[in-house]
């Protein structure tokens, strides 16, 4: 009886191990000088209207629509949409109750102008493009974010009046395996040479948001990464 139990135990242990295992092997690969600031916060939701609500560490989608919420945002970068298949919006809130409302797009045309936020990026018919407009609460400055996909190869960023973040797509889980069937598994957040934040949005939904960053910076950043997740599950509910 005892060796029969020991065997019952021993097979317990090792499938545990093999479970850990099988999760570690979902996480995204992240540059290490990001991995000490930063834990991946898996990104859950509960219920959804035009999104899910999707809701990470401190942060929560309460509300979404089709179409874009009325902001104070001066950008010049709302004219630059030219056209869009699709538009929705949500509301992120955080445990300080301050407020991110994002507007975004999905297939629009940035046109190519002088003011344009995003000259390094094209956005052609037949591309599969994403815009967002990012604006808080906390602060007047808005984020734009802009990504590209052709013949499939992207390119984006999120750009405020000052700064830049370059996106970088992700292929590899932390151990070092290439995820098969996909393009991509999420996206490295730089600024400049810097890993600053990282979304995954496949097979788990992660985020990486560096504790460097000011609170501010951090709202947005979250809303982004919920804004790539959206795209990238194509959880667009409306038409």
């Amino acid at each position: 009886m005892r060796s029969f139990l020991t065997k019952i135990a021993a097979a317990a242990i090792t499938s545990i191990v093999s479970l850990s295992g099988v999760n570690a092997q979902m996480i995204m690969e992240i540059d290490p000088s990001l991995s000490t600031k930063a834990q991946p916060q898996q990104v859950r939701y509960k219920g959804m209207k035009a999104v899910p609500f999707y809701y990470f560490d401190e942060y929560k989608i309460v509300h979404s629509k089709a179409g874009w919420l009325t902001t104070n945002s001066r950008s010049n970068m709302q004219g630059t949409i030219s056209s869009s298949s699709q538009q929705l919006a949500f509301t992120m809130i955080n445990n300080a109750g301050d407020t991110a409302v994002v507007n975004m797009s999905k297939d629009g045309l940035v046109q190519s102008s002088q003011n344009s936020w995003f000259p390094n990026i094209t956005m052609s018919q037949g591309s599969r493009n994403i815009t967002a407009l990012i604006t808080s609460s906390a602060d007047t400055l808005t984020w734009g974010l802009a990504a590209s996909v052709a013949n499939g190869v992207f390119t984006g960023a999120i750009k405020t009046d000052t700064e830049e973040f370059k996106l970088v797509p992700v292929k590899r889980m932390d151990n070092g395996k290439v995820a098969p069937f996909t393009l991509w598994v999420g996206f490295a957040i730089y600024k400049g040479d810097v890993e600053i934040g990282a979304v995954q949005a496949t097979p788990k939904r992660n985020v990486w948001i560096s504790s460097d960053l000011p609170a501010d910076q951090k709202l947005k950043m979250a809303a982004a990464c919920l804004s790539m997740i959206i795209e990238e599950q194509n959880e667009w509910l409306v038409n």
